[in-house]
């Protein structure tokens, strides 16, 4: 089955891709995994058929979804047909809100909470079904810390979702790994912005948490 999609998500996992957008017709979400084995995206698989480079945020891609594949709170997951990804049209994000509105009136919390995760017993009594959002934020920071007893940096934010503060959220779109190379103590920040918010489908062994990002 062929559908059009406003890519939205394009974000680093593992050294593949969370690769996700809005259905243009319905503006329900869409992840896409791989049809084989229902992974993330490597980006050779994610090249255009008929443009040059592979699919990145706010184009429209015409994608050949094989099946649904519904896991735990992923139930935006569909399967797709690798390597034949058609390129239609480029959006801008009004074009994108028009058909799916930021979803700050529906989720008072990113996930249920003020943190940057949820814990497993939080999950089971939220009962959650859902794992995409797209939210509008305030006063976004975005910076790089070293990871405790490791020289290992993670890519962080900062923001304010319906009046509440988020801190220490896991950036993922790799847009922003130049902060790599950046002083220290340097952020990029926007007054507003729209962010789309992604939770695992299934929680961290050692502690049992989901981390948001």
């Amino acid at each position: 089955m062929l559908v059009d999609a406003v890519i939205m998500a394009k974000s680093s996992m593992f050294g593949k891709f969370c690769f996700a957008g809005i259905n243009i017709e319905s503006g329900e979400w869409l992840r896409f995994i791989s049809y084989e084995d229902g992974s993330p995206l490597a980006d050779f698989q994610l090249m255009y058929e008929n443009a040059p480079g592979s699919s990145n945020p706010l184009d429209v891609a015409r994608i050949n979804i094989t099946g649904y594949k519904p896991r735990n709170n992923h139930t935006e997951d569909f399967t797709i047909k690798l390597s034949l990804l058609q390129k239609i049209d480029r959006w801008t994000l009004k074009d994108v809100l028009e058909i799916h509105p930021a979803e700050n009136s529906i989720h008072k919390f990113i996930f249920g909470n003020d943190k940057d995760f949820i814990h497993e017993s939080e999950f089971q009594r939220y009962g959650f079904d859902y794992s995409l959002i797209l939210i509008r934020v305030e006063e976004l920071e975005i910076y790089f810390e070293e990871k405790f007893k490791s020289n290992e940096l993670r890519g962080r934010a900062d923001f304010f979702y319906n009046g509440v503060h988020y801190r220490n959220i896991r950036v993922t779109d790799p847009l922003y790994e130049f902060l790599f190379s950046a002083p220290k103590n340097f952020r990029v920040r926007f007054h507003e912005a729209h962010l789309v918010m992604s939770m695992p489908v299934r929680p961290f062994k050692r502690n049992g948490k989901y981390y948001i990002s």
